[in-house]
């Protein structure tokens, strides 16, 4: 096959227009934060949480067994 010469080249064509500007979306400012009564609340950074001590309940006795044939 004979070659046929170079390809000429298109130039680009511009791509269609958007029929309305692009607008960034809006992002909500951030509300105020909940009213905490008393001192900061422990989460803050450097601040230590509240140990709360855990009451071990005395054990309950079985009532049965745990699969009770009939």
């Amino acid at each position: 096959m004979a070659n046929p010469g170079g390809v000429p080249e298109v130039p680009d064509q511009p791509g269609p227009q958007p029929e309305t500007p692009y607008e960034p979306p809006t992002v909500p400012s951030p509300g105020p934060g909940p009213e905490i009564p008393g001192n900061t609340p422990p989460e803050t950074p450097g601040g230590q949480p509240t140990e709360i001590p855990v009451v071990d309940p005395t054990p309950s006795s079985p009532t049965g067994p745990a699969n009770p044939t009939a």
